[in-house]
């Protein structure tokens, strides 16, 4: 409709000044140095409109040459980033389906028509590292810091991640300590750091950690909690097995009295005592969590620690069995406190009586402790025998 309208009014003025040249043609008169020039008004209008048409096209032929190479230089970098995005859309594809090759090719040739190839870069060193060629990722990441100096913190956690992959653990702490100096704030710093002293069983660095992570929120409530456990675990096995029963007992000391309600905590720090001579104290502990929460790891265990009192430790055991009468681990760990206390009959019948539900090897090592303690060298024979071929089967299996 616009053109239409151009169209329309272009000759309605040609046709007024058609109209306007028929019927009085007039004439034009130049005098230039002496020169005269005569000519109709038409054929002047002619002239002038020709001379502009040919300035007008040599000045904007003269205007385009001068652009033209700002012009080639554009669609050059338009045209470069264009194939830099293409080849980074098709190396992530490839990552994505595996193809570890592929994808380093096309981040490298993206690289080379980015304008920030730093980034691109560290793509290139997780494909090479995904088909362990640490050289060229190391490389990569090389290249990454010469283009952009300034990126540390993205180069330096994925040089320490996939050096945490590749368990480079000493590598990759000394990473992470060196970025955590230069970028406290970064808080994927932290958790990379926990990770490694995880691996490393530093577990002293690993509560530090949590301490200042938890004020940071990087885990829920509950992953903090199980970090911690894990943690203070490993802490009473070096404990237990440093063979020092006051590092033991201090480490479980420090521990909040929340996780010491946890049973596997409890399990390990009584498995860990029972290195030492005088755990008499164990022997309460484990009565008051199998009170709270019946738990037959814990039931084992408290057959085998000597409480102060062995009556009373025989006691709270036998009152037990009216909820859990048939259950094989406390009737073994009866028969090991009877036996303690030289009452065999009792033991055989608790022992006897474990074996009748569930064949245990447990069981049959402490019918084997008994005879002997009897004197009776023979019976024990059999049992340890009887105990060792169990083993031997359930080990196949």
């Amino acid at each position: 409709m616009k053109y239409l309208l151009i169209i329309l009014l272009t000759l309605f003025i040609a046709t007024t000044i058609g109209s306007i040249v028929i019927k009085d043609t007039g004439y034009v008169l130049l005098s230039i140095s002496g020169w005269k020039i005569e000519t109709s008004v038409v054929l002047f209008f002619i002239i002038l409109f020709i001379i502009f048409s040919l300035l007008y096209f040599l000045i904007r032929s003269l205007v385009r040459a001068w652009q033209l190479p700002e012009q080639i230089r554009t669609w050059k970098v338009n045209k470069k980033q264009y194939l830099s995005e293409k080849n980074i859309i098709d190396g992530l594809i490839n990552m994505s389906e595996g193809e570890w090759g592929k994808a380093e090719k096309n981040f490298c040739k993206a690289a080379s028509n980015s304008k920030s190839p730093y980034i691109i870069y560290l793509f290139a060193a997780r494909a090479a590292h995904a088909m362990n060629s640490l050289d060229k990722s190391n490389e990569y990441l090389r290249f990454a810091h010469n283009h952009e100096p300034n990126a540390g913190p993205a180069i330096g956690l994925t040089q320490a991640e996939l050096q945490l992959n590749q368990k480079q653990i000493v590598q990759a702490l000394a990473t992470l300590n060196n970025l955590q100096e230069k970028w406290p704030e970064h808080l994927l710093t932290k958790k990379m750091l926990l990770e490694a002293y995880t691996a490393l069983n530093d577990w002293q660095e690993v509560l530090k950690l949590l301490r200042s992570i938890e004020k940071e929120k990087l885990y829920t409530r509950d992953e903090i909690e199980i970090k911690k456990h894990n943690a203070y675990v490993g802490l009473l096995k070096d404990a237990g097995i440093s063979d020092d029963k006051n590092k033991l007992d201090n480490i479980w000391e420090e521990i909040p009295r929340k996780l010491k309600y946890h049973h596997h905590l409890i399990e390990v720090y009584v498995r860990e005592k029972l290195k030492f001579k005088d755990i008499s104290d164990s022997e309460v502990i484990l009565k008051n969590a199998i009170k709270k929460k019946w738990d037959r790891k814990l039931v084992r265990l408290y057959g085998l620690v000597i409480g102060i009192d062995p009556d009373k430790q025989l006691a709270t055991a036998e009152s037990w069995l009216n909820q859990y009468p048939d259950d094989p681990i406390l009737l073994l760990s009866l028969g090991r406190i009877c036996v303690r206390n030289s009452l065999w009959s009792k033991a055989k019948t608790y022992l006897q009586k474990s074996l009748d539900i569930r064949e245990n090897s447990d069981t049959l090592f402490e019918f084997a402790n008994l005879y002997q303690k009897q004197g009776d060298y023979k019976q024990a024979t059999v049992y340890y025998e009887k105990g060792l071929r169990l083993d031997k089967v359930r080990k196949r299996i």
